[in-house]
């Protein structure tokens, strides 16, 4: 072997322990930070948490999921457009930052609703078991993310209710 494949080897060796993440896991821990279902969780754990994740794109009109399918996982929009239809009525377009699909990470109940891609989208996927992970290793800041979770869930809810009621009493005025 030659010295430039030695030093080749030697610096491949040494640098990974300090090789700088995927750009993804930056940008992803900065979005999940803005986040409110991470509000008092420490940056640190959020970057381990997201480094943890899983990337994956989707093409313009791809499925992401379907309504009454087995849900695992919430996804965060890294980049693009995912609109959420209940058969053919259509909830709400979501965008960068944006997290979906995490009633999955509180229950097993099949999905409530279908997401679709409605321009080439870049999402990463928090998986029940990720977060099963993270109560064992750290459960103090996995309960806070349970109680942001549990609070956020609450208001939808509680805004749909509202919603339901403004719909069904008559405007007389």
């Amino acid at each position: 072997m030659d010295h430039d494949s030695d030093q080749h080897s030697l610096n491949r060796i040494w640098s990974r322990p300090f090789r700088k993440k995927s750009e993804w896991v930056e940008e992803a821990t900065a979005l999940c930070l803005a986040h409110c279902l991470f509000d008092g969780i420490a940056e640190r754990s959020v970057q381990h948490i997201v480094s943890h994740m899983h990337p994956r794109n989707y093409h313009r009109n791809e499925v992401i999921f379907d309504m009454g399918h087995a849900g695992a996982s919430a996804m965060l929009i890294l980049s693009g457009e995912v609109v959420i239809m209940a058969d053919t009525v259509e909830l709400t377009r979501l965008h960068q930052g944006d997290i979906f699909g995490e009633v999955a990470l509180a229950t097993t109940l099949p999905r409530t609703a279908q997401a679709i891609a409605k321009a080439d989208s870049r999402l990463v996927f928090f998986l029940r078991s990720d977060l099963d992970e993270w109560i064992e290793r750290t459960p103090r800041e996995a309960s806070r993310f349970l109680i942001n979770l549990s609070t956020m869930l609450a208001e939808r809810l509680m805004q749909r209710n509202l919603e339901v009621m403004d719909a069904a009493i008559p405007d007389h005025s």
